[in-house]
């Protein structure tokens, strides 16, 4: 949490307490109607009749035409059926094609020159929209016909992608532009900014190389990205399989089940046995069991470290890909993959994330020494009393722990403070997905002055009739539609996920508003493209007369999507490429994290909730009880975080590059065990667990940004919301400074604005320092 709970909970106790006296006196005269919204989530018949229903009879307060109009996917009426989206790519390729074609051969007059940023922007966009989409088919759509059609469509599109990102042509057009001191004076800023990211793109791609060192380039780009795939697909496997022990370990097990079960696979090992050892199969269950409740120091090492050890095929495929980054990055002109990576993000250089990565250890460090660590020592060390503890230093507390006591030790202590197993079930009952969704609107309504409204679908609109809610968002000030929201969150194939189908951004003059009406969702007031986002969730379906209802954790999830969702909504830009979450890799993030403290709020959470029979709010006993345990190690798991994010960059750093100069072999593990040695806490000098860590590919040098997002994110909080999280004026600052700009404008500028710091303004190396300081994370 962003603020303790202890102190929070002093801060409003108070006024939470009348709230729910009030709510519990008002229930005996009061019959409890769950309003038009949460009924649409909560309660399928109501939702099937609102559909269906004709506006004269609707339940609906809002006005919708009866109609059996048929349409396709979101709305684009070429998506109607798998075969319409492969001839809505072909019809798009022509599209893009053909405006190629005219950028490229049409007369270099002032007015095309002027308009060849935003013509650029358009066939991005044009591109976008159908690779989006079938992406989004390809994860989410039930049916294998549609993602056999998004497979399709996404080679067709893709690879024509390649081939304009190494278009010259286009390039020396987009470099002539930029650099005509005439044309700039008469561009926008969010033109030049565009021209300047898509130029950026062009170079990332090799596009200045002579021929032969083009074509090298992207055959290591893609071998990177075959070991990409490769190193991903082998995440799981192990050294070995078995883990042995001697016959006094397996004698000083304590639980006869766990013996039990090793004795069973005893007859399974197939390999050269050792006189007087058994052997311990690394498959699910049996290895945790061991790591939680054994107390053999020796046997939880063994599993530990067996667990924990990639193959040794898995440790080439990283030397092998970090390699081929660093001459990628030698290639491009870069020191190392790092300054590469970086150059264009918020951190701007390798110097100031290891800055905000110290300061965050140095931070944090005191806190989970004399906190988390010393708690977890003493109950290590059970035959030492407590005075004898407490004298311990640092160093002697930090050595006494190991990565193999952490499970085990966390299952003492919450075996000691034993919750009442009913607890989240009881908690569960105040929020049901309906109440949920709810709360948001009343929460958005408040801050944003937005408000989220149920809309029919057609025909064909979406994937699924039974569980897809479309919403409309409503900027009530303006009475102006943002964009649509289509939410699905009982799908049984996705984990809960982000999808962007459109971005939003103005119809161009030249472009025929009435062809576009029937692909995209337009403001034609506006003539605006409108943002298209889709939730997916892998929510328990309602059972009976029961709604789903929902952990705090998914409550977490809920809020966190969301956060992505209204910045995409609130983010209207002139053009796609700079809309809503396209902004810094290192920035997105912020408005879902800041959403996760509004979730963890126990005044949010007692004002939202709503128990599905009777409208209580939740008693603030029940939220008080879930939250004792809930963030134990928090600070510690963070620093865990700050450790990889270290690893990733010492992996992707300029003495790689110095290695490959000097034709030495990168060694990833040993760099791995020397940074564990200097950050000390529950170092892992025993394993290969680096290859088990996806992100080392994924992210690339940029895996600090969530933690740079999290260390933001509380700022933001405790400076706008964190004495009143339904402050309107601090919710039109947020919105005004950090969501309505989407990419068009400095995140740090944006940041020194919303937090009042003017020093954030350079985006330097104490702007990172000054965001690592006094964190709680």
């Amino acid at each position: 949490m962003k603020i303790t709970i202890r102190g929070l909970l002093r801060y409003d106790l108070k006024s939470i307490t009348q709230t729910r006296n009030f709510t519990k006196s008002s229930y005996h005269r009061l019959t409890y109607e769950p309003s038009h919204l949460t009924k649409i989530f909560d309660n399928q018949k109501y939702f099937n009749k609102f559909i269906n229903e004709n506006s004269k009879t609707s339940l609906s307060p809002f006005s919708f035409k009866n109609t059996s109009q048929q349409t396709g996917l979101f709305k684009n009426e070429l998506l109607s059926n798998p075969s319409g989206l492969i001839e809505f790519s072909k019809i798009s390729l022509n599209e893009a094609k053909e405006l190629v074609e005219d950028m490229s051969n049409g007369e270099k007059n002032e007015k095309n020159q002027l308009n060849y940023i935003k013509k650029l922007d358009q066939l991005s966009d044009i591109l976008c929209r159908v690779i989006d989409v079938a992406e989004f088919i390809r994860v989410v759509h039930p049916s294998n016909k549609w993602i056999n059609a998004a497979q399709q469509t996404h080679e067709l599109v893709f690879e024509y992608m390649n081939q304009l990102n190494t278009n010259v042509e286009l390039y020396n057009n987009l470099i002539e532009v930029l650099n005509s001191q005439n044309l700039i004076t008469k561009l926008s800023d969010e033109e030049i900014k565009v021209g300047e990211y898509l130029k950026q793109d062009f170079e990332r791609s090799g596009i200045h190389m002579d021929p032969q060192t083009r074509e090298n380039f992207v055959a290591i780009t893609q071998e990177i990205s075959l070991l990409g795939s490769h190193f991903n697909k082998e995440m799981n496997n192990l050294d070995s399989y078995w883990c042995e022990i001697t016959k006094e370990e397996f004698d000083s097990i304590e639980d006869k089940m766990i013996k039990e079960e090793i004795l069973q696979y005893q007859s399974k090992y197939s390999h050269t046995k050792t006189p007087n050892s058994y052997y311990i199969p690394l498959i699910p269950n049996l290895p945790f069991s061991i790591l939680t409740n054994c107390k053999s120091d020796s046997i939880r090492k063994k599993i530990w470290i067996s667990l924990h050890n990639s193959s040794k095929e898995q440790i080439e495929i990283l030397n092998k890909f970090i390699s081929y980054r660093a001459l990628l990055s030698k290639m491009l002109g870069y020191e190392s993959y790092s300054h590469y990576q970086l150059e264009h993000k918020m951190a701007k250089s390798p110097k100031n994330v290891m800055s905000f990565l110290n300061n965050l250890q140095k931070s944090l460090k005191n806190k989970i020494v004399n906190e988390e660590l010393l708690d977890l020592s003493k109950i290590k060390n059970e035959n030492l009393n407590s005075k004898s503890n407490n004298k311990l230093n640092e160093d002697e507390i930090i050595n006494n722990l190991k990565p193999w006591d952490r499970d085990y030790l966390i299952n003492k202590i919450q075996s000691q403070n034993q919750q009442d197993p009913e607890l989240q079930f009881k908690i569960s009952e105040y929020f049901s997905i309906g109440t949920v969704i709810e709360g948001l609107n009343q929460l958005f309504l408040k801050l944003y002055n937005i408000s989220l409204i149920p809309e029919k679908t057609l025909n064909g609109e979406v994937w699924d009739n039974l569980n897809v809610r479309k919403l409309k968002v409503m900027d009530n000030e303006k009475n102006q539609i943002l964009g649509y929201l289509y939410l699905d969150f009982w799908s049984n194939k996705v984990l809960p996920s982000h999808f962007t189908i459109v971005c939003s951004r103005r119809i161009n003059k030249w472009e025929n508003i009435d062809d576009y009406n029937s692909k995209v969702q337009i403001d034609l007031k506006e003539n605006y493209q409108l943002p298209i986002i889709s939730l997916v969730c892998n929510f328990n379906l309602p059972s009976g007369n029961k709604p789903t209802l929902l952990t705090l954790d998914q409550v977490d999830t809920i809020f966190h999507e969301m956060g992505h969702a209204m910045h995409s909504m609130i983010g209207r830009t002139e053009l796609h490429n700079l809309s809503g979450t396209r902004c810094a890799t290192d920035f997105v993030e912020i408005p879902s994290v800041l959403m996760e403290s509004f979730s963890k709020d126990l005044r949010v959470l007692s004002r939202i909730s709503k128990h599905y029979k009777t409208g209580e709010s939740i008693p603030i006993e029940l939220l008080e009880n879930a939250f004792k345990n809930k963030n134990y190690l928090q600070s510690c798991e963070t620093y865990m975080q700050s450790k990889m994010a270290t690893l990733d960059q010492f992996l992707h750093n300029e003495n790689i590059v110095k290695q490959l100069q000097k034709n030495e072999s990168i060694n990833s593990t040993k760099i791995y065990h020397e940074i564990e040695s200097n950050l000390k806490i529950f170092k892992d000098i025993y394993s290969t667990w680096h290859g088990k860590f996806p992100h080392l590919f994924s992210y690339g040098s940029v895996y600090y940004s969530y933690l740079l997002d999290r260390a933001i994110a509380e700022k933001l909080w405790k400076n706008l919301f964190a004495q009143d999280p339904f402050n309107s004026n601090s919710g039109l600052k947020y919105k005004n400074d950090i969501l309505k700009w989407g990419g068009t404008k400095d995140p740090w500028l944006c940041l020194s604005d919303a937090l009042n710091i003017k020093e954030l303004s350079k985006g330097d190396s104490n702007a990172m320092e000054i965001i690592g300081k006094d964190l709680t994370l």
